[in-house]
């Protein structure tokens, strides 16, 4: 039985055009929407991000309605920034915070003191473990140049 020659170059062209696809899909910013259109959006700026996933330097772009007069960022619970208007952009890096998952809250408070809300949990990935995938996804590149060009450079070397 014959094998195809073409199968590898058409393995590598699957995984080539799943590795723009994560790409795109990475880049998208996440936006969240809470009660009376408050809502917020993070938008990387340096680093990494896949869903939920995120590591870096990230914007966090918030809006509520014209009666909202203040509007607090909370971590966990904790607050992290805190604006006098109702749309704002406020950048942070995950690296000065703690890994892990993270609850992202928006709390607006509108002129009658009625509280406003937008929560989305993300996972903050440790300086450590992005520099592993990092490392991963530099491996496998060269894995795959090597079985695309390998064959060839080794003919070249024989001559």
């Amino acid at each position: 039985m014959m094998k195809n020659p073409h199968k590898p170059r058409k393995i590598l062209r699957i995984v080539c055009i799943l590795f723009v696809a994560v790409g795109l899909i990475s880049a998208l910013p996440m936006n969240v929407m809470g009660q009376d259109t408050l809502s917020f959006s993070l938008d990387r700026n340096v680093g990494m991000g896949f869903g939920s996933y995120i590591s870096g330097t990230f914007s966090l772009h918030g809006t509520g309605p014209d009666t909202i007069q203040n509007i607090s960022v909370y971590f966990n619970e904790v607050e992290v920034h805190f604006v006098t208007v109702n749309t704002f952009s406020w950048q942070f890096n995950t690296g000065n915070y703690e890994s892990g998952a993270t609850n992202i809250t928006l709390m607006g408070i509108d002129e009658f003191g009625t509280p406003h809300f937008a929560s989305r949990t993300v996972v903050f990935i440790g300086d450590a473990l992005n520099n592993i995938i990092y490392i991963g996804i530099f491996a496998l590149v060269g894995v795959l140049c090597l079985a695309k060009y390998g064959p060839q450079l080794m003919r070249l070397r024989k001559k």
